[in-house]
C-alpha cells in the first residue's frame, strides 16, 4: 500500500491550488476561504478583479460562484464566470519572456480525483483570446521553465493512462510536457529527455516494488512506461521489459466496449491490449512504427464541448 500511494503521489505532479510560481501575482481559494468581493491583481497594463463565493452543497442547484474580469490598461475587456469546488488560483505569469503577462485560471470541478480545469488567456489582437485545456486529473499540471529558455513548459500527464490498465491508485501516467511560445502550447514532450528519463526510472522501480507482487498494478504501470519510452526512442527495449514483467492474470482493459458501453469483444492478453491502446492514442502508427513526436497536448477548442 505504501508503493501504491507513492504512485499516486508521483503521479498527481502536484497538490491542489499550489502556486504555479511563488513570485507571480496570484489570487488564491482553498477549502477554508470565505467569500471574495473585487479582489485585485496586477502586472504591467494586465489587471484581474475576482470575486468568490464558498458552494452552498445543501442547495438544490450549484451554480457558478467564481467571477473574474479582465483590464487591459484599466479598461475592461473580458468578464466570465465559472464555477469553482473548495479550490481556485488566478496568475498572472509571463508564460513566453515577452514582457507582457497571461493569465492563467485554475479551478477544481470536485470529486474524489478529477478534475483541474485550465485556461490560459493572452492578449493578442487586442483583445484577450483563451485557450482551454481538457479537464485534467492526477492534480492537473505544473508550471515550469525546464530548461531555462525564458519560455515556460506546463508539465502534465497522459490522462488517457487513469484507469486503462488498471485503478486509480496503481496508474502511473506518462508526462506531457507543453512550451507556450506566440500565443499557444506545443506538445514538447520528446526535447526534455533528462526529465522524461528520470520519471522512466522511478517508473520500473515502482513497477519492480514487491509490494506490488499479486496486487494487479504493474500492468497500469508498464503500460505507461512504454509510452514514456517511445518518446525516449527506446520502444523495443521498453517492450521486451514489458514482455517479461506484465501480470498475466490481470483482465482489467482487455474488454472492448461499443458506444452503448456493452463489452463486444476482448483482447486476448494485456500485450495484444496494450498494443491497440498505444495505437489509438498515436504513440504507434497504424504499421506499428513508434511515434516520439506524437501529439498529446490536451488544449480542446471549447470546453464546453469536451
Amino acid at each position: 500500500m505504501k508503493t501504491i500511494l507513492k504512485s499516486l503521489l508521483i503521479g498527481s505532479l502536484v497538490s491542489l491550488g499550489l502556486p504555479a510560481l511563488a513570485d507571480n501575482p496570484r489570487i488564491e481559494v482553498d477549502y477554508e476561504t470565505g467569500a471574495l468581493d473585487n479582489r485585485a491583481i496586477a502586472q504591467g497594463p494586465v489587471r484581474v478583479v475576482a470575486s468568490y463565493t464558498p458552494i452552498d452543497y445543501r442547495a438544490e442547484e450549484v451554480g457558478n460562484n467564481l467571477n473574474y474580469q479582465l483590464f487591459y490598461n484599466n479598461e475592461l475587456k473580458l468578464t466570465v464566470t465559472e464555477t469553482a469546488a473548495m479550490f481556485a488560483g488566478i496568475d498572472l505569469m509571463d508564460l513566453d519572456s515577452d514582457g507582457f503577462p497571461e493569465v492563467v485560471v485554475q479551478t477544481f470541478t470536485g470529486g474524489a480525483h478529477c478534475c483541474m480545469a485550465y485556461t490560459t488567456y493572452t492578449w493578442q489582437d487586442g483583445q484577450f483570446n483563451p485557450i482551454y485545456f481538457a479537464y485534467l486529473d492526477g492534480g492537473g499540471g505544473q508550471f515550469l521553465d525546464l530548461n531555462g529558455d525564458g519560455l515556460m513548459e506546463f508539465v502534465t500527464l497522459d490522462n488517457s493512462f487513469f484507469y486503462s490498465f488498471s485503478s486509480y491508485a496503481g496508474s502511473y501516467p506518462p508526462s506531457v510536457i507543453l512550451t507556450y511560445q506566440n500565443g499557444e502550447y506545443r506538445d514538447t514532450t520528446p526535447q526534455f529527455t533528462d526529465y522524461l528519463q528520470d520519471v522512466s526510472s522511478d517508473m520500473r522501480f515502482t513497477a519492480e516494488d514487491p509490494d506490488l507482487a499479486g496486487g494487479g498494478f504493474q500492468n497500469g504501470i508498464l503500460a505507461s512506461y512504454v509510452a514514456q519510452q517511445i518518446r525516449l526512442g527506446q520502444y523495443r527495449e521498453a517492450w521486451q521489459y514489458m514482455l517479461a514483467h506484465y501480470n498475466r492474470d490481470d483482465e482489467w482493459g482487455l474488454q472492448v466496449y461499443d458506444d452503448s458501453g456493452e463489452v463486444v469483444s476482448q483482447y486476448p492478453d494485456f500485450p495484444t491490449a496494450l498494443y491497440a491502446f498505444l495505437q489509438d492514442l498515436g504513440y504507434l502508427d497504424a504499421s506499428g512504427r513508434p511515434q516520439p513526436q506524437v501529439d498529446r497536448s490536451p488544449v480542446v477548442p471549447d470546453r464546453d464541448q469536451f
